[in-house]
């Protein structure tokens, strides 16, 4: 199988890995999926959270038209289109999250791959991922602060009823793995199980070996139901997912 993956960042190096066996292309743009023909598109280009919200045209111009474009390139060689999308087409407002459940985006980097999610949708012969809070030690996803400050030897102050999914980069690309060899498509949701940020953050500071400190914040649940995961065969255990990336980094493995 030959696998296209959109950028050379964090996610396609770890889809490298776990794709030994397949041959894996870089198609950066319409052109190059045409030129390449592979079988299978990963999207894995995006501006990430945190600069999407303080610069939404060039959201705007990765995460949803570049997005589209490739998938219509994908989609005149028969391509499957794989999407990441994210827990933030949400608004945080009901918590456990199902597929089906009407999006409402949290902010401008949900709006802008809640987009991409509807063009690449109409196109057909796809898999829409709706993955929960991407964390390494160096991925630019929500959780990156907390694990920065704590990596840093500084005191983590995290809302105790801000509640998430978090999943490491290291078992998303395992898990992308096996629903693109198994051939699912449609839209499924990809998370580890439900945790409030303050236990999360707990994790990271006894690891790390700093305080935390609880802050108040408004309620909020942006926490995913992975029940078609499951059925799929598919679980993650939060402590092992967790353990484990930190793990290969002692050793150099990652």
């Amino acid at each position: 199988m030959r696998i296209g993956v959109t950028d050379q960042g964090e996610i396609s190096k770890e889809l490298v890995k776990v794709f030994k066996d397949q041959e894996v292309v870089y198609v950066p743009n319409p052109a190059s999926v045409i030129r390449e023909k592979p079988e299978v598109i990963v999207h894995t280009a995006e501006i990430p959270f945190w600069e999407s919200n303080s610069d939404p045209p060039k959201a705007w111009s990765t995460n949803t038209w570049m997005a589209i474009n490739i998938a219509r390139a994908g989609s005149k060689i028969g391509a499957v289109n794989v999407y990441p999308s994210t827990f933030m087409v949400y608004n945080g407002k009901k918590g456990y999250y199902l597929e089906h459940n009407t999006p409402r985006p949290l902010n401008y980097y949900g709006l802008s791959k809640l987009a991409a999610e509807t063009g690449i949708a109409s196109l057909g012969n796809y898999l829409i991922m709706r993955v929960g809070a991407l964390y390494s030690l160096s991925y630019e996803g929500i959780l990156k602060p907390f694990i920065k400050a704590s990596f840093l030897g500084r005191r983590i102050r995290c809302p105790s009823e801000m509640f998430i999914s978090p999943i490491s980069i290291y078992t998303f690309a395992i898990i992308l793995e096996k629903l693109i060899k198994n051939g699912i498509k449609g839209f499924i949701n990809v998370s580890g199980p439900r945790t409030s940020m303050l236990d999360f953050c707990t994790k990271i500071s006894n690891l790390f070996g700093n305080d935390v400190e609880e802050i108040k914040m408004p309620y909020i649940d942006l926490s995913l139901d992975d029940w078609l995961l499951r059925a799929l065969g598919i679980r993650i255990d939060g402590r092992e997912d967790f353990l484990r990336l930190f793990e290969r980094k002692a050793v150099g493995e990652a």
